[in-house]
């Protein structure tokens, strides 16, 4: 019995640690130096990047990074590959600073593992001024981008000249207009939610044990 509380303790503390919230872009670096040298987007509209995660996620915020967060407010979406608006938010100098980014909080999102979403970043007051990477361009733009657990980048979008689906898609993977971003927590797999109820079923058991 002490070995099935043991194993329900772990558990628990197990989830939990994965239950933590992590920013899908944690920051940027170059290739060469610690940073990446000024080269910018200068694509009007809705910029942003392609993504795929290794697991099931559930996105709890969408945001944009500090350096380049436009005065007033900006729009940021998320969209499935077939361009229907998933969420989306307005994001100001007051929303709530993570660690490169402000957030502000959706409706938790399931995002599917293995499916390509698209996020984006839109500014009404004209061209954001983003850094844009390309890792295996050795023409155009340097660095790479540091990503949380399990989060791919697959490709810069962009290409809709209003807040919308960025239908045009550039680069090798790894390529990003670095300007919107999103947090999440992975989804504990059905395995560890069943191993998470027998330790809970043999805590309650041995709570009932004690007072019979």
């Amino acid at each position: 019995m002490r070995t099935l509380v043991w194993w329900g303790m772990l558990t628990a503390s197990g989830m939990a640690h994965a239950q933590g919230t992590f920013e899908a872009m944690a920051g940027y670096v170059g290739t060469t130096s610690d940073h990446i040298t000024a080269i910018t987007s200068v694509k009007p509209g809705t910029v942003g990047w392609t993504f795929q995660s290794l697991t099931d996620i559930s996105v709890t915020a969408l945001g944009a990074l500090i350096y380049n967060l436009p005065a007033g407010s900006t729009d940021v979406g998320l969209w499935d590959s077939g361009g229907t608006l998933l969420a989306s938010v307005v994001v100001t100098s007051s929303s709530t600073l993570g660690n490169v980014s402000r957030y502000v909080a959706i409706t938790p999102l399931l995002l599917t593992a293995g499916q390509t979403y698209y996020l984006g970043e839109y500014s009404s007051s004209g061209t954001i001024q983003s850094v844009a990477i390309d890792p295996n361009d050795p023409t155009g733009p340097d660095g790479y981008a540091t990503m949380g657990p399990g989060i791919q980048l697959e490709a810069a979008a962009y290409g809709n000249p209003g807040f919308g689906f960025p239908t045009v898609t550039e680069g090798a993977p790894g390529s990003a207009i670095i300007a919107p971003n999103f947090q999440f927590q992975p989804v504990p797999e059905p395995s560890t939610l069943a191993l998470a109820g027998v330790g809970l079923a043999g805590l309650w058991a041995l709570r009932r044990i004690r007072t019979i």
